[in-house]
């Protein structure tokens, strides 16, 4: 799943961006016509979101390349997850189920985003001006959530998967080695199931036994004939005048 685990790591973080982006836009749009209307400040509520689709935009910015920091970041993936949950619990507690007909939506998000304003004061028919924005930001809030819970759960598996760098890297070099074990104490190699064989990493890698090496073979050892070293050529006893 490597190459899998970045494509889909890329893509929830261009989800993220854009769910922070749309929001933080709609929002900033809002504050700029509450302000036009002369009111002290906006709505706290909004100021919260607000803040936390900042920190998605910043967020999705430092972790969108696939590097190893960027899915060992999953605990504040789900930080941002449990952000953006209470946004929109908070959001939609502003107009509960009857959304653009709420007297929130009449007498503030409306009320403000149409400009009426300029006619007189809170309470008049606004015609749901502003509906579909004030629909757009709960829905991107939500959508928010749910990716950051994703990437969250994607940042976990890679990291217990593919995280411990160490170890993965050991084991490599050792298959690249043909050891299929770890060094002992001794300096001598130790086998995956325990026992420890007498060669020492240099010898093994290059296949040669020294003198004085346990190479008996166990025949030998259970007649209690001589040890015969193993992989030791037969002296030549040949005359060096009588070679050609």
């Amino acid at each position: 799943m490597g190459a899998a685990s970045k494509v889909l790591l890329v893509l929830l973080r261009l989800g993220e961006l854009v769910c922070g982006a749309v929001v933080l836009g709609l929002l900033g749009q809002a504050f700029s016509l509450v302000n036009d209307a002369g009111v002290l400040e906006p709505e706290g509520r909004l100021i919260y979101a607000a803040v936390v689709a900042s920190l998605t935009i910043l967020d999705s910015l430092l972790f969108i390349v696939p590097f190893a920091y960027s899915y060992w970041s999953f605990p504040l993936d789900f930080i941002l997850f449990v952000l953006w949950i209470v946004a929109f619990g908070l959001l939609e507690s502003l107009t509960g189920i009857h959304t653009c007909s709420s007297w929130w939506f009449n007498n503030y998000w409306g009320y403000y985003w149409g400009r009426w304003y300029v006619r007189g004061p809170p309470g008049m028919d606004i015609n749901w001006t502003g509906c579909n924005a004030w629909r757009t930001v709960l829905a991107f809030s939500f959508i928010a959530s749910m990716i950051y819970l994703a990437n969250g759960f994607l940042g976990l598996y890679w990291t217990l998967e593919y995280g411990n760098i160490r170890t993965r890297s050991k084991g490599f070099f050792e298959r690249k080695r043909g050891l299929g074990g770890h060094t002992g104490t001794n300096g001598h190699l130790t086998k995956e199931h325990g026992t420890e064989v007498t060669e020492t990493p240099a010898q093994h890698h290059n296949g040669v036994t020294g003198a004085g090496l346990n190479n008996a073979s166990p025949a030998a050892a259970a007649t209690g004939r001589p040890a015969t070293p193993i992989n030791t050529f037969p002296a030549d006893t040949t005359d060096p005048a009588t070679r050609v």
